[in-house]
């Protein structure tokens, strides 16, 4: 059951489409209805068929969208309704739908629209009989509260935010802020709104959880899980503070957390059974987080392969090049062992203190061949380190991933086997009370 669009207003005017499943509208490209004018959000909303019926959804947009004159977040479509996108204005005919069945559609599901600003429903009294189910969109818009920057940085801002719902509830959020610079890139926007989709259904104790991303003015945002605690940077940045090492079974402990997080994100399959193939690209110690209550977390999914279509002026990758893989370094195709070379540095660097390939005199360039090349020193040359320990870091550090751990699973239960199998091992009680004493808190 196709539905007709004919553009009665705006740049496609008298412009007619057919649509038959489901088609994305926005200003950028990479959208199946184009509506080339600045008012329409790079990606605005989307007609999609569902249960039989069309429906149109708002996704986010700066200036929202409007059937017959009322802003909605999602309403059910009939025959004759007039959509408004930016300055744009077009009407759907479906062919196939009777005027009386129309009617009867309207009168059987008067809350299938969501109105932004509606504030009531049509008085009258409810039937006590009826158990009603609700279905449909029964949200309207997100509040959010921004509380003090926590971090700045190339792509944006990271915020301590509240939002706020009914009665006085509160929740405590992260809100990270991409530049407008950046969201105005169809190749970036592309990216990170195609992978932040993706990643929104990654549920796990070891990633920070993406709550909603939307958009703000010209530039886009990232509602996420608020993290009381340090990132793995702080982490590293105090023990130099205090000239103390890293003891060996807080680094594994460390390591080990992030591998289960990634064996599930590697892991995670779609709707239709099929994997997912993510990879997040940029698992530094800046995107480790470490928890008041000892978990570790795995933060930046969805950003990560966006940052890779960010370039200068000067046409450099923009990205943590210090902590790339050797085939990402050389813009190859890449998969999840790409993630566990970025691992290998990361753990070299917490039991040695070295950054493998630290970037000397800003010369990206030199940097990149270095990695490329690969040669890693052993980390025994720089402390007595167990020789199980120093075997599953060098494993990690082989240029050649086919001489790698194979997946993310195999490397976390290597680390798991050395902390475990002797007895007693750490936990996320004993990596809480550590890095508390660490970071000079009481635990009283």
């Amino acid at each position: 059951m196709p539905i007709k669009i004919t553009f009665i207003s705006g740049p496609l005017k008298g412009q007619r489409f057919s649509v038959d499943g489901r088609i994305s509208i926005g200003r950028d490209v990479s959208n199946d209805l184009v509506i080339p004018e600045s008012p329409v959000s790079l990606v605005h909303g989307e007609i999609q068929l569902e249960r039989g019926h069309y429906f149109v959804r708002d996704l986010g947009s700066t200036n929202g969208i409007r059937v017959n004159d009322a802003r909605v977040i999602e309403s059910i479509l009939h025959t004759g309704d007039c959509i408004t996108v930016g300055k744009s204005k077009f009407r759907v005919t479906i062919p196939d739908e009777p005027v009386a069945a129309r009617e009867t559609l309207r009168d059987a599901a008067p809350d299938a629209t969501t109105v932004v600003n509606q504030t009531s429903r049509e008085s009258g009294p409810e039937p006590e009989t009826v158990d009603e189910e609700l279905s449909g969109n029964i949200f309207g818009s997100v509040t959010y509260y921004l509380k003090r920057r926590i971090a700045r940085g190339g792509m944006g801002s990271i915020y301590e935010a509240e939002q706020f719902g009914a009665e006085g509830f509160i929740k405590k959020v992260a809100i990270k802020t991409i530049l407008p610079t950046f969201a105005n890139k169809p190749s970036f926007v592309s990216s990170f709104i195609g992978e932040a989709k993706l990643v929104a259904n990654l549920v796990h104790q070891n990633i920070v959880q993406i709550h909603q991303l939307g958009r703000h003015e010209n530039g886009y945002y990232i509602a996420m899980e608020y993290i009381d605690g340090w990132t793995l940077t702080r982490f590293m940045g105090r023990h130099h503070e205090l000239r103390q090492e890293i003891p060996f079974d807080m680094a594994s402990f460390i390591v080990s957390r992030v591998c289960r997080g990634l064996e599930y994100a590697h892991g995670k399959r779609g709707e239709d059974d099929q994997l997912l193939n993510l990879v997040h690209r940029d698992a530094t110690p800046n995107n480790i987080m470490i928890t008041q209550e000892g978990e570790v977390k795995l933060t930046d999914f969805g950003v990560a392969k966006a940052r890779h279509f960010m370039q200068d002026d000067s046409d450099d990758l923009v990205g943590s090049v210090e902590y790339m893989s050797p085939e990402q370094a050389a813009c190859v195709p890449i998969d999840g062992r790409s993630d566990l070379f970025t691992l290998g540095l990361v753990y070299y660097e917490l039991l040695t203190g070295i950054r493998v390939f630290q970037c000397r005199n800003n010369d990206l360039d030199e940097t990149v061949e270095r990695v490329k090349r690969a040669q890693v020193e052993d980390p025994g040359r720089f402390r007595d380190i167990p020789a199980e320990i120093r075997d599953i870091v060098m494993r990690c550090l082989q240029k050649d991933p086919a001489d790698r751990f194979q997946t993310a699973g195999e490397l976390g239960y290597a680390i798991e086997h050395q902390m475990y199998s002797h007895g007693y091992g750490p936990t996320i009680v004993t990596l809480a009370r550590y890095t508390r004493e660490l970071m000079g808190l009481s635990d009283v």
